[in-house]
């Protein structure tokens, strides 16, 4: 049997409440990364508060979940970013995310354009923004009032895995779930 270490990084932790903001935080450890397992791709941080940091993929796909919902309310799901000032690849980059309730659920995705819009100004040092932006809209999913008694975990995500271009020098601050 291969003890063989994933090329993947899967969540190792739960959100967290965030009572100022009314959301729901979770931390880069709380996320799933797509190639995440490998260094020479990402760099999960193992400490608390110090963001997840893109080395260089072409494919990227970070996921949570969030299983604190409850049905007939709405919820608004966004991610604080920022970029190191040497990242590339981002400035034609479609990047979307996504939305659903449980595993059968029907997928919502979203495009971002603030992203490659605004690269330029992202990648000199500015400080984390959320996404999605005022110019994108926001990003909610609402969980039908008859879904007592199924299976109600939120699940969404961040991706581009359009180009096949190599994106670097994205840096995932958190992930965060406010109830609307």
């Amino acid at each position: 049997m291969s003890s063989q270490k994933s090329s993947h990084h899967k969540a190792d932790s739960k959100m967290e409440q965030d009572n100022n903001r009314k959301a729901w935080i979770s931390q880069p450890s709380g996320l799933n990364f797509v190639w995440g397992g490998d260094s020479r791709y990402w760099v999960i941080p193992k400490e608390p508060r110090m963001p997840a940091e893109l080395k260089m993929v072409s494919w990227l796909e970070v996921t949570g979940s969030f299983d604190k919902i409850e049905p007939g309310k709405t919820y608004r799901i966004g991610f604080k970013i920022s970029f190191k000032p040497d990242a590339t690849g981002w400035d034609k980059a479609p990047v979307f995310m996504s939305a659903k309730i449980g595993k059968k659920g029907k997928t919502v995705w979203k495009r971002i354009k603030s992203v490659s819009q605004n690269f330029g100004i992202l990648k000199g040092g500015s400080e984390p923004v959320n996404i999605p932006d005022e110019s994108d809209g926001l990003f909610e999913i609402l969980v039908s009032p008859t879904a007592l008694n199924q299976d109600t975990k939120l699940q969404f995500g961040l991706y581009e895995v359009w180009t096949g271009r190599w994106k670097t020098g994205l840096l995932i601050h958190e992930a965060f779930v406010q109830e609307v």
